[in-house]
C-alpha cells in the first residue's frame, strides 16, 4: 500500500473543499479514483490558467467545482437531466448547507452546468470559462492547452495518475445516454 497522500487531499482544506471531495468519493465509491483525480487535475488546470491570464479567480470556487463538476453522472446525484444540470443542482445544495452566499453558489454551479458548453463563458464568470477551459485541456489530454504551455499541461498531469479516466467517463457517460438519450444535446449546447 503506498504511503502517498491523494492529490486532492492535499489541495482541500476548507470546509467546502472537504465536503466535496468527500461527496466525489461517496458518489464514485472510490478514494483518489479517476473522477477524483481528474477533478483535482481541472483545478490545477483552471488556476494555472488564471495566472497565465492575470485572472483574480476565486480558487475555493474551482476547487468545488473542479471536484464534482462530473457527479451529476452518478446515481444518487442523478437526477434524470442533463448531467451538467443534475451536477449543479447537487452544488447548489451541498453548498447552501455550508452556508455558503448566493452569488458564490450560483458561480459554481454554473462552472460546472456550463463546462461542456461549446461557446466561451466569460460572461458566467471568469471561473466558470476557466472551468471550461480545463476541463477541455484534461479531456483532449493536452491536445488542446488552451494557451498554457505543453509542460505546464503535462506538470499538471504528472501530479495524478490520468490511468482510467476514459474508461470511467465512457462507463458513466454510456449509462446516461441508456437513461436519458434526451438529454445529450442540452449538455453540448451552445451557450451564450
Amino acid at each position: 500500500m503506498s504511503s502517498t497522500v491523494p492529490l486532492a487531499e492535499t489541495l482541500a482544506s476548507s470546509p467546502a473543499e472537504l465536503r466535496c471531495l468527500e461527496e466525489v468519493r461517496t458518489a464514485t465509491g472510490a478514494v483518489d479514483g479517476p473522477v477524483e483525480r481528474h477533478g483535482a487535475r481541472c483545478y490545477l488546470l483552471a488556476q494555472h490558467l488564471a495566472v497565465h491570464r492575470g485572472i483574480d479567480a476565486d480558487e475555493e470556487v474551482l476547487l468545488c467545482a473542479g471536484l464534482v463538476h462530473d457527479l451529476g453522472l452518478y446515481p444518487g446525484v442523478a437526477a434524470g437531466g442533463a448531467y451538467t444540470a443534475d451536477g449543479a443542482e447537487f452544488a447548489k445544495r451541498v453548498l447552501g448547507e455550508l452556508g455558503w452566499g448566493a452569488e458564490r453558489i450560483a458561480l459554481c454551479a454554473n462552472a460546472i452546468e456550463f463546462h461542456r458548453a461549446l461557446r466561451e463563458q466569460w460572461s458566467r464568470g471568469p471561473e466558470v470559462e476557466l472551468m471550461r477551459l480545463a476541463d477541455r485541456i484534461e479531456i483532449s489530454a493536452g491536445r488542446l492547452t488552451c494557451g498554457l504551455s505543453a509542460d505546464t499541461v503535462q506538470d499538471v498531469f504528472s501530479m495524478a495518475s490520468r490511468k482510467g479516466l476514459y474508461r470511467e467517463v465512457a462507463r458513466m457517460a454510456g449509462r446516461a445516454l441508456r437513461e436519458r438519450p434526451a438529454t445529450l444535446p442540452l449538455i453540448l449546447r451552445s451557450h451564450r
